[in-house]
């Protein structure tokens, strides 16, 4: 009986102080703490934002890094936490002001009166397009960027600011509406320390404004490969319409031209997302869960990164030296390609001038209007007069035709006038005597290649220009730009509604003249062909794809061959003879390559006439001569006569240090990272 009252004792102590402990917590709730537990709560918020993925890395073929990617703060709009946007908007953008710091801006009309829509805008269809669908949507016409402006003021409720600061915010409304993922939209990136404390300092006004990181891109080198690389940025309203169904969302990063776009898929990352606690100043109090960002898969390119750096440097080097000799107008451009024989694989192609990768959309207004067109890739979209680089496909038709033997001779008077209405000369009418086909290409000789081409006849001829690749895209992964230039012949001519070719056009067909229109790449490949003893590959920039995570390797590039010309050993023996001679005594670029001894070359030279200015200097050729390893062509737009030596020194820059570190070309391992 005492111990049943006992247990009942026991039992009621508990109960009583368990009820004691929740009334002393509900007092404490109520009563003590009410109002800072209450305040707490309203001071806090639950947020779902995306964590940005990074992109994949770009690398050489031997791994060393090109593009990689650096973290940067960047201010984050909660549209759904944000009670008056004009307002916040207005705050960010005086602070931002007040620091000297950009923000994002993508209104197609300028922020300051007079207003005037943006000239890049205006030359998209797509963009204006896009812009007449927004206006439309919100019953504006579109007009006069003044009026525009105006109705978007008032559509936006901004009268209330003064007219400058409106047209800002009305910038931000349109950019959000068109650029906003779900709640939240980035008002700016990559912004300095200094914005960064201001903004702190001032974000408990501006409930819902956040700070953040996102990774961006970041360029191992300065003005570095760009036009291979390519930019990246947001996308587009007009591009959402296509990517919205990918996963993307409207703020993200997609590659817009170069490897950044063609591989897109590949470098792209998976985003990951975060559950956090923030306080009324935005900062994250605690993570309530997170899926972990993954980053993209590195792609791997063709390119020797030191290589590249030695034919880009030597092509502007060489620029400014060709301007030293013809003056400010001379040497207006240039690109220069490097292959390699067996593969197809490009090891180095430069376009200059170029621009700052870095800094495109900053640069791009001005560079836009600069006449050198930094922005086009001359290496694939630049077109060409070949000049006298094109007599190969003379020489091998004639040849694989038995128009003409190895040992066949024709005297060259320094005039061809087997035409009685019309005479065509040699350079400086020059009687060179008794060619070969060797001879003829060593001294350049016009006469022998136009009675050659005669006897052929154009059609013949073109046949062998299109085996060689000319008149076509060579198949390189630029397919959007790449240019398939114009080879000479009566298809073109039918192609465009014009006249047949007359006897004299088809004379100057195989000197590289008449329509006759090439890439350096073409060139380039077209070398390569003739050292590959026929066999024309498929150039490419693209190595491998390899897991950023675990270094597999999850894509390969294969060699391809494009066209097997099966050309007979004898033709390609004196077609080689006949341009290791211009690099021996009696040929044209003797005297630039007497003391090189790093390795022999086999090389043709080109003075192209063009419509305008000085002609065009080419070099195209392979090495070593006897055992070729690298096809090469260079092209200097406007570069003059006599200049030869001088653009040789690109071709024994790359060559020195290809010959010097060819262990080194092919050093990546399975895992794909780099040898030792």
């Amino acid at each position: 009986m005492i111990k049943r009252y006992g247990r009942a004792i026991v039992v009621f102590a508990i109960f009583v102080g368990v009820c004691s402990a929740f009334i002393f917590r509900l007092v404490d709730l109520q009563l003590i703490n009410g109002q800072e537990y209450l305040d707490s709560s309203l001071n806090r918020v639950i947020t779902k934002s995306v964590v940005k993925a990074a992109r994949g890395e770009i690398l050489d073929r031997n791994c060393r890094p090109i593009v990689q990617n650096r973290r940067v703060f960047t201010i984050e709009f909660n549209l759904s936490a944000i009670s008056d946007l004009n307002s916040a908007i207005d705050q960010m953008i005086t602070i931002f002001d007040e620091c000297g710091q950009d923000y994002i801006n993508n209104f197609p009309i300028s922020t300051t009166a007079p207003y005037v829509y943006d000239e890049s805008f205006l030359a998209s269809d797509s963009s204006v397009e896009s812009f007449k669908e927004f206006l439309s949507d919100r019953k504006i016409e579109y007009g006069a960027a003044s009026e525009v402006v105006s109705d978007l003021v008032d559509y936006y409720d901004l009268d209330s600011y003064e007219e400058s600061r409106a047209v800002e915010i009305a910038a931000v409304r349109y950019d959000i509406s068109n650029r906003s993922s779900g709640s939240y939209y980035i008002f700016a990136s990559d912004i300095n320390i200094e914005t960064v404390t201001a903004v702190k300092e001032n974000i408990d006004e501006v409930y819902g404004v956040y700070i953040e990181e996102e990774p961006v891109r970041y360029y191992t080198e300065e003005n570095f490969a760009s036009h291979i690389i390519g930019y990246v940025g947001r996308i587009y309203a007009d591009e959402y319409a296509e990517l919205k169904d990918q996963g993307y969302s409207m703020d993200d990063t997609i590659g817009k031209e170069g490897i950044e776009k063609i591989m897109e898929e590949y470098l792209r990352g998976t985003n990951g997302y975060k559950y956090a606690i923030r306080d009324v100043t935005g900062t994250t109090t605690d993570i309530i869960s997170n899926e972990e960002p993954k980053a993209g898969n590195d792609v791997i390119l063709t390119l020797d990164k030191n290589l590249q750096m030695i034919v880009e440097d030597s092509i502007e080097n060489v620029v400014y030296e060709i301007k030293d000799v013809h003056g400010e107008e001379a040497a207006t451009s240039a690109a220069a390609v490097f292959l390699e024989v067996d593969t197809g694989d490009v090891l180095a192609m430069a376009s200059y001038p170029t621009y700052n990768l870095e800094t495109y959309y900053e640069d791009y207004d001005t560079l836009s209007e600069d006449g050198g067109d930094p922005y086009v890739n001359r290496a694939i979209a630049g077109l060409f007069p070949p000049g006298s680089t094109f007599k190969m496909v003379c020489a091998v038709a004639a040849l694989e035709e038995a128009i003409i033997t190895p040992t066949y001779t024709y005297r060259c008077s320094g005039l061809y006038d087997y035409y009685q209405d019309i005479t065509f000369s040699c350079f400086n009418s020059t009687a060179h005597g008794n060619m070969t086909v060797a001879t003829a290409l060593q001294k350049s000789c016009n006469i022998f290649f136009f009675d050659a081409v005669r006897r052929l006849g154009i059609d013949t001829f073109e046949k062998y220009g299109q085996l060689f690749g000319f008149g076509q895209k060579t198949g390189i992964e630029f397919s959007d730009i790449e240019s398939p230039g114009i080879l000479a012949g009566n298809t073109y001519r039918q192609s465009v509604g014009a006249e047949l070719m007359r006897p004299g056009e088809v004379l100057l067909a195989a000197i590289g003249q008449s329509d006759n229109s090439v890439t350096p790449l073409q060139l380039a490949n077209y070398a390569a062909t003739i050292a590959n003893g026929g066999v024309r590959m498929v150039p490419h920039i693209i190595k491998s794809v390899r897991n950023s995570d675990t270094g597999e390797i999850i894509m390969e590039t294969e060699p391809e061959v494009a066209a097997d010309l099966e050309l007979s050993q004898s033709t390609i023996d004196a077609v080689t003879d006949g341009m290791v001679k211009v690099a021996q005594s009696g040929g044209g670029l003797y005297s630039a390559f007497r003391d090189y001894t790093i390795t022999s070359v086999a090389v043709k030279t080109g003075t192209a006439e063009t419509t305008t200015g000085l002609p065009n200097a080419l070099i195209v050729g392979f090495a070593p001569a006897e055992d070729p390893k690298v096809a090469f062509a260079v092209v200097v737009e406007h570069g003059g006569i006599n200049v030869g030596p001088i653009v040789a020194e690109v071709i024994k820059n790359a060559l020195s240090y290809y010959f010097s570190n060819m262990d080194s070309l092919d050093s990546v391992s399975e895992e794909g990272t780099l040898n030792p």
